[in-house]
């Protein structure tokens, strides 16, 4: 004790000799004394006599003579018989079935050791005569591992055909089965142990022989290895099967340790577990996790003999729970011969005998799965009960290594909480009138001289809103019926987490396409700047000035023009923020919520459209108050009297009036036509492309042509070319709720000027992200969403979007100032 604790406060005893003892008040060491015949006590603390040596005094000791012993109480040397043979003197050795006797009964020393044969049934074990049972075995018995058994016991026992068993443990497996059947307790327990270790074998001669023909034994003296369940034949519930009481979120699942000898031990604080992967648990009703526990052979060293059985407890009351085991080559034991399937008994991990080969093997626990059914009761409205299926699944050790890995699996089915049937009814119903909304902006778009390809894009931008929004609908309601009719809200289903995340990814696609669509005709629109002053100029006398500085006009238009490409309605920035931070605001109600990546989805939803919501208010006043930036483009096109043509598509354009209206040689155009939306005609854009054509065949610069043009077009909106006049006619409520054509007003050869009688902002800002905004923000949100549920990290996702918008926003413009240069031949803007 003294150098236990020595060694706790940093001291170290001395390597003291043979001949030295160990004194702990002066911390050395002291020699034994001289001449003594003594020598250090194992401990090291004191001196005894050395052997074949007795003690005379208090603190000496003599060594007996060659041809004696020391007696047995160690006081007195004995006198053995010896004589000198050879020059050496040999003496009598008792022989292997005798002892040797140096005390009489009275304790007196004998003059002569004496030799003295065991009687018939007993033999020589540390000079001790012991009781010897197969020694003493009659004509009809054998020996079996040091058990004497009736040879017609042996001779009638079936034969073992599995061949698993090493044949010295089928020996003891036979032995302990003989004794347990005359009511040997310890034997049972023994064989129980054999039988579960070896998987519940269905061999009528392997180890579980007992309880496949349970009439073997007379006496009810054998350990309970299934679940003996009292249920009737009529009578389906489930051994497994637990009823959920109100409220109840967790389950208790405590074990019992049974040992050989009948010592047991109740596990039922999970908080005392050495190993976490091993029982008693506390499950969490609907959160799925998992383990993985590093083992050492060491600290299992007593649960070799151990098995273990598994029991739900809840109000005192202890049921045993049934088990599947699945053997190290992967298969699940079977019921085979076994009356019932429901075995109860496992074991953490055992060495056994190679029955090919001279070696042991450690098979252990490598994967505890515990699944988790649920399902709601139909007799009862909104109570649950609970199936509860437990399987351990054995490896085979490394032989290498002491250490080996157990990991713990908890996972749940779920009953479906209707998400699937609303996705059917709201994602059928949406999916149609948006597929509808699609095709009639399609007919509008082929109307304009679009390409056929682009139902395409426009398709998957509807069904991708109809789907995000059905998604996000039919989730909700789950959530809220959970809430409201269920004793405890449990998350999602597999199967509709899994629909719900295909569903989210696809329409994350369909919006890219749509997306994509939209910026790809942004960047490929025709653009003509009407110059006015090349159409009408001030002075008639004055001729046109070839060499005047104006460049900086349209360089200033141009500018503008490209700035607004970019510009949205509602800053990514704001909402992004907003929504971080009413993630954070919710994160207390967010704890009450099961845990569903669905509903984590559904949440954030919602707290992106707040803060989307609240944004585009926002920036509503803050356009009302200090104004609109689309009053920018109008002004400018005023200032340096430019007019701003656009076409969408082939057959239909924007304009934005820019001529002075003031002058007396200007016919005046009113207030709504000034940003309209031109229906061309089919001939008035022929001549376009003909003078195109024709300027690059004939004119001698790129200048020449761009007059050329303007006057072409200043002439059109004049009314002054014959045959190509249009007409002005105003938007119905629908179309312009709907952003689409639905009546027919084109002409073979009259042009239409659409326009909304209100003061409207310029309609060409409909092919910019201003007029794309739902496009974009419906992109955003189901891009956050997306990421969101991936990772389950706001932040992360908050930053994919801001990255993404900035990497859209420098990609787009450099495109747009490309199709400017190569539209207007303005180099630098």
């Amino acid at each position: 004790m003294f150098m236990f604790s020595s060694k706790l406060n940093g001291l170290h005893s001395p390597n003291c000799s043979s001949v030295e003892f160990f004194e702990a008040s002066s911390l050395n060491c002291r020699p034994c004394p001289a001449n003594s015949s003594m020598t250090a006590s194992e401990d090291g603390l004191s001196c005894i006599c050395e052997n074949d040596s007795i003690k005379t005094e208090l603190a000496r000791c003599r060594v007996c003579n060659v041809t004696e012993v020391v007696s047995a109480d160690g006081y007195t040397c004995v006198p053995r018989r010896c004589q000198l043979s050879s020059g050496r003197i040999v003496c009598r050795k008792c022989p292997n079935d005798y002892i040797s006797v140096t005390q009489n009964h009275d304790g007196t020393p004998l003059t002569e050791v004496q030799c003295v044969k065991c009687a018939r049934g007993y033999k020589v074990q540390n000079n001790i005569c012991t009781k010897c049972e197969i020694c003493a075995c009659n004509r009809n018995e054998v020996i079996v591992h040091g058990k004497c058994l009736p040879k017609k016991y042996v001779m009638q026992r079936p034969r073992y055909e599995e061949k698993r068993l090493h044949p010295s443990d089928l020996l003891d497996i036979v032995k302990y089965e003989y004794m347990c059947i005359n009511s040997d307790v310890a034997a049972c327990r023994w064989l129980a142990n054999a039988c579960v270790s070896n998987f519940y074998s269905s061999d009528p001669a392997g180890p579980c022989r007992l309880w496949i023909f349970p009439n073997l034994v007379t006496h009810k003296i054998l350990p309970t290895l299934t679940n003996k369940s009292n249920k009737s034949s009529s009578d389906d519930k489930d051994s497994n099967e637990i009823n959920l009481s109100k409220g109840q979120n967790s389950l208790l699942i405590t074990a019992i340790s049974y040992e050989n000898n009948g010592k047991f031990k109740y596990l039922h604080n999970p908080g005392k577990k050495f190993i976490s992967c091993f029982p008693p648990f506390t499950l969490t009703i609907g959160e799925n996790y998992s383990y993985d526990c590093k083992v050492n052979v060491s600290e299992l060293s007593t649960s070799n003999n151990e098995l273990f059985t598994l029991f739900t407890t809840s109000d005192e009351n202890m049921t045993p729970i049934s088990i599947k085991l699945r053997k190290p080559n992967g298969h699940i034991v079977q019921k085979g011969l076994w009356p019932l399937n429901e075995f109860t008994k496992y074991f953490l991990y055992r060495r056994s005998l190679s029955a090919t080969a001279n070696i042991t093997d450690l098979i252990y626990l490598r994967v505890f799965l515990i699944s988790l059914r649920i399902e709601r009761k139909q007799q009862s409205f909104g109570s649950l009960k609970l199936h509860i299926n437990f399987e351990a699944q054995y490896a085979v050790k490394f032989p290498f290594s002491d250490i080996f890995s157990t990991s713990l699996i908890v996972t749940h089915i779920l009953p479906s909480a209707g998400v699937l049937r609303g996705l059917e009814i709201w994602g059928s119903i949406l999916s149609i009138l948006m597929a509808i909304y699609a095709i009639a902006q399609w007919r509008g778009v082929l109307r304009r001289g679009g390409l056929q390809i682009s139902l395409l894009p426009l398709i998957a931008g509807c069904i991708a809103d109809a789907l995000y929004f059905a998604t996000w609908s039919s989730v909700m309601h789950a959530l809220a019926a959970e809430a409201g009719t269920l004793e405890l809200t449990l998350p999602l289903s597999q199967s509709e987490e899994r629909v719900i995340e295909g569903i989210i990814y696809a329409i994350v696609a369909l919006k890219v396409v749509k997306v994509a669509y939209v910026n790809w005709i942004q960047c490929r629109c025709d653009i003509y700047f009407i110059d006015w002053s090349e159409y009408t100029p001030y002075f008639k006398d004055t001729p046109i000035n070839e060499q005047s500085n104006t460049y900086w006009k349209p360089a200033i238009l141009a500018r503008e023009w490209a700035a607004m490409q970019t510009k949205r309605r509602t800053s990514p920035v704001a909402t992004v923020t907003l929504t971080l931070l009413i993630l954070n605001l919710m994160k207390p109600w967010q704890a009450v919520l099961p845990k569903s990546q669905g509903y984590n989805w559904a949440v954030a939803s919602i707290a992106w459209w707040t803060s989307y919501t609240v944004a585009f208010l926002g920036q509503m006043i803050v356009h009302r108050v200090f104004g609109s930036p689309l009053t920018i483009l109008p002004k400018i096109c005023s200032s340096i009297e430019f007019s701003l043509l656009v076409f969408q598509e082939d057959l239909y354009a924007h304009y934005v009036h820019g001529r002075n209206d003031n002058t007396s040689e200007a016919r005046y155009l009113s207030g709504p036509l000034t940003t309209c939306r031109v229906v061309c005609a089919t001939q008035f854009r022929a001549i376009c492309k003909q003078l195109l054509a024709a300027g690059e065949r004939s004119l001698e610069n790129t200048k020449s042509k761009q007059i050329l043009i303007t006057r072409f077009l200043g002439a059109f909106f004049e009314r002054a070319l014959d045959g190509l006049s249009w007409v002005a006619k105003e938007r119905t409520i629908l179309e312009k709720l709907l952003d689409i054509e639905l009546i027919v007003r084109e002409g073979s050869t009259t042009s239409i000027l659409l326009y909304d009688a209100q003061n409207s902002p310029p309609s060409c800002f409909t092919i910019t992200w201003w007029g794309a905004e739902w496009t974009l923000a419906t992109l955003d949100a189901m891009m956050f969403g997306s990421v969101l549920y991936a990772t389950n990290e706001p932040m992360l996702a908050a930053l994919t979007i801001l990255t993404l918008c900035q990497i859209m926003k420098y990609t787009v413009t450099w495109f747009v100032r490309r199709n400017v240069r190569v539209k207007t031949n303005i180099e630098s803007f």
